[in-house]
């Protein structure tokens, strides 16, 4: 067993979670923070014990009173400093779209291109927040899009719900369209953005839209606790949930990865960015005995075996995890020359 490579998988699928929890996690702590202003919080701490909201803003609440400065002595007993609270609430801000993370500030790419376009102007905080994105993706390729973004995610399991299908000897649809449709939309929304100062892409992109959504469903949950009804509730989305379960329902039944193969405009925009990438999935050619399990695996409906991954592999590493022949690795490809120096070496796996 491959225990090694295991473990990548098992990492990127933590982070992959992670994000989702960190989208839900950042718009909590929207609505503590403005209980803790509001001189509310302890009361509703007391008032909603052992609801879910209750539960929720008692984990914040120990979160930033335990960080430095959350927690001051007065009249002998240890009390929630607020202002300190507040101060370290408003480090978390944001969502997949632009973010606030402690010190360091995220945009992603596409919406700091939008934004740059429609403004007709470079501003120093949005290039800030695009210099850990962008190296990033430099290195490393489109990593976003297999590693951070919530849809990519959501839409993986799709991919699995199609395995099931097949399990089942039903056999979804797998229908191909242009690739280079996403850059069609990348440029065409750039030029609109342009045109009119109106972000257009970022209301069909799908990681605003589950941002967006993660925020009217955090709020939703919060405001029919003001009105006394607890529990989880799924009314706080907007028809353009629909959006996303329509993707979803279009990939698992007509064609598999539709949205990231074809037609994403960020997938499109970190592709070019990433095209130079140093960190790479690299074939080496004397142990593949051609058995194509790598080119189906990839999600991306790419062909390892060949080593044609081009710019739109997101290094999700599932190519060289399926390879029986320990034939893929990452590798370092160096400037100017076919020498690949390993990353990972897929055949010293314990």
């Amino acid at each position: 067993m491959k225990v090694e490579l295991k473990k990548i998988q098992v990492l990127r699928r933590t982070v992959q979670v992670s994000v989702i929890v960190l989208l839900l996690f950042i718009p909590s702590v929207s609505r503590y923070t403005n209980y803790v202003a509001a001189r509310e919080i302890d009361d509703l701490l007391e008032k909603w014990d052992g609801t879910l909201q209750g539960e929720s803003l008692a984990l914040i609440d120990g979160i930033f009173r335990g960080l430095p400065g959350g927690e001051k002595e007065r009249v002998g007993q240890i009390v929630r400093d607020r202002e300190g609270v507040l101060s370290q609430t408003q480090q978390f801000r944001g969502g997949s779209w632009s973010a606030q993370l402690g010190p360091i500030s995220l945009s992603d790419p596409l919406g700091a291109l939008e934004s740059i376009l429609a403004r007709q102007k470079v501003v120093r905080v949005v290039v800030v927040s695009l210099i850990v994105p962008v190296i990033a993706t430099l290195l490393f390729g489109r990593i976003f899009c297999s590693w951070i973004c919530p849809v990519g995610f959501m839409l993986e399991m799709s991919d699995k719900l199609r395995g099931a299908l097949r399990y089942l000897e039903i056999r979804p649809h797998d229908m191909h369209f242009s690739r280079g449709t996403k850059y069609v939309l990348l440029v065409v929304g750039a030029a609109i953005a342009f045109i009119s100062a109106a972000p257009v892409l970022g209301y069909i992109y799908p990681p605003a839209i589950f941002n967006r959504e993660a925020h009217d469903l955090v709020f939703g949950i919060f405001d029919r606790a003001e009105e006394g009804k607890f529990g989880f509730w799924a009314g706080g989305l907007t028809w353009m949930s629909l959006v996303l379960l329509g993707i979803l329902l279009f990939e698992v039944f007509v064609s598999r990865r539709w949205w990231c193969r074809y037609v994403c405009p960020g997938g499109a925009l970190y592709s070019l960015i990433g095209a130079a990438r140093p960190v790479r999935v690299s074939l080496i050619a004397k142990k593949c005995t051609h058995c194509a399990d790598c080119i189906v695996a990839c999600p991306i409906g790419l062909n390892p075996m060949l080593n044609k991954m081009g710019v739109e592999c997101d290094n999700c590493g599932e190519c060289i995890s399926s390879c029986h022949d320990d034939a893929l690795k990452y590798a370092l490809r160096l400037r100017g020359g076919e020498e690949n120096v390993p990353v990972f070496d897929k055949s010293k796996a314990a």
